[in-house]
């Protein structure tokens, strides 16, 4: 009874903290929330677009601590191998917890068109274990990306996940997943500072919108710093530095409602 009563709990949290972002696929070290062009490609799942610029193999090591509770963390991995003419990026992401928990995998290609405009297409695999039936239950979505650069210090950036409403079986229900639709954009006020703004709607709920400033000291030391709204407003403060082929970034998130989450993640490109 008690081992049943803490995975209730547990459980109940998990749903609490992934509906205060009805978005799948969360972006912790993105400061605000700004995927859809954080040209500095901070995490995974972002924009599969951003994906099309990337000229070296490339691995990267994500994990986040989200409100303190250990049994509430993710970890996730990525690699990014760029070809003649496009990039083919895999990406997998666990969270939760042993009676709980969620398995992304993701393939993406992406291209630049001549640096007109980049395009990304990601095929998401979501499984999701139930302890009730000891079974994991999966259904695969598409992600679609653009990004424009509508001047030398423009970038637009629009993105899509699962258009066409497709739903999880799951236990003995059926639950449509989210359908949410993205659109950023990066304004580079000078070399050093960018501005992201960002705006997604998922088709039932309401407009979740975010912005960030992203501030890089000599090219190899990076600062940022945002905001979010959906509900409630979540600051968030992020820090970054290159050495040599390798890059690490750390990014804190402040929840009025549910607490600190922070994020860490480990790159090298080859």
């Amino acid at each position: 009874m008690k081992n049943l009563l803490i995975v209730a709990i547990l459980a109940g949290s998990y749903q609490l903290a992934t509906a205060q972002s009805w978005f799948p696929l969360s972006h912790p070290l993105s400061a605000g929330g700004t995927p859809a062009t954080d040209t500095r490609h901070r995490g995974l799942f972002l924009n599969p677009a951003l994906h099309a610029p990337v000229k070296h193999p490339q691995l990267y090591a994500e994990y986040e601590s989200r409100y303190s509770i250990t049994e509430l963390a993710s970890k996730g991995l990525a690699f990014a191998y760029p070809f003649s003419h496009f990039t083919v990026t895999a990406e997998f992401r666990y969270s939760g917890f042993e009676a709980y928990h969620e398995l992304l995998a993701g393939v993406a290609v992406a291209r630049d068109f001549g640096g007109k405009f980049g395009m990304g297409l990601q095929l998401v695999s979501d499984s999701r274990y139930s302890v009730e039936t000891d079974r994991y239950y999966t259904a695969f979505y598409p992600y679609l990306g653009l990004t424009v650069p509508l001047s030398p210090a423009l970038l637009l950036g629009i993105s899509t996940f699962n258009p066409f409403l497709k739903k999880m079986k799951y236990a003995a229900a059926e639950r449509t997943m989210p359908s949410v639709y993205s659109a950023g954009l990066n304004v580079k006020i000078t070399e050093s500072v960018q501005w992201r703004l960002q705006a997604d709607k998922e088709i039932s709920n309401a407009l979740r919108v975010g912005s960030a400033f992203d501030i890089s000291v000599s090219g190899s030391v990076f600062f940022q710093a945002g905001v979010s709204y959906l509900h409630f407003v979540v600051p968030a403060l992020g820090a970054g530095f290159l050495v040599r082929r390798w890059r690490f970034d750390l990014t804190a998130t402040l929840h009025p409602l549910l607490g600190l989450s922070v994020a860490g993640g480990l790159g090298y490109h080859f």
